[in-house]
């Protein structure tokens, strides 16, 4: 979203940071990764932790059915998602 916010809304990273509940410098991250690599993590970074359960289609996925009902609870989310790409 932070994004989104930036390029198609024109918002200032100060309104980012308010909307996203985070700091301005971590929007000025994201950011620079979506300058740097078209997405919003560095893909040649080393991974740490457990692997991610969701894909970007996945997260894509979600993105898309919060833009057209942005009142879903998680439960619905998670309904959806299972339903149409079987993941829990």
């Amino acid at each position: 979203l932070i994004v989104v916010w930036r390029f198609q809304q024109w918002k200032t990273v100060a309104e980012i940071a308010h909307l996203a509940g985070c700091s301005q410098r971590n929007v000025y991250k994201v950011l620079k990764l979506h300058r740097d690599f078209g997405q919003t993590r560095n893909p040649f970074a080393h991974r740490h932790g457990r692997p991610c359960i969701l894909d970007q289609h996945d997260l894509s996925f979600i993105t898309s059915i919060l833009d057209a009902n942005p009142s879903l609870f998680l439960g619905e989310i998670q309904e959806r998602l299972l339903e149409a790409r079987n993941v829990e």
